[in-house]
């Protein structure tokens, strides 16, 4: 197995705003971009989408993708997100 990965992971995250009776819990799907050496979560990156991607979204997806990519690919590079 290589020392370095890149998984990809749906995924969803929620945001707490307000307190006691008006406290309202926000979820956000994304995909987080996960950046693994020797076995290690390293670094992570969260692109979050609308129910409707759009162009812009796949673009900061693939953008994130190849730049983690490129870090696999480079033992001696550091995570950037």
């Amino acid at each position: 197995m290589p020392d370095r990965q890149v998984r990809l992971l749906h995924d969803v995250r929620s945001v707490s705003m307000g307190t006691g009776p008006t406290r309202e819990e926000v979820r956000y799907s994304g995909i987080t971009i996960h950046r693994i050496d020797g076995g290690a979560v390293v670094g992570q990156t969260w692109i979050p989408f609308g129910p409707a991607p759009t162009y812009a979204d796949d673009e900061a997806l693939l953008t994130a993708w190849h730049a983690a990519l490129d870090w696999s690919r480079s033992p001696t590079d550091t995570p950037s997100a």
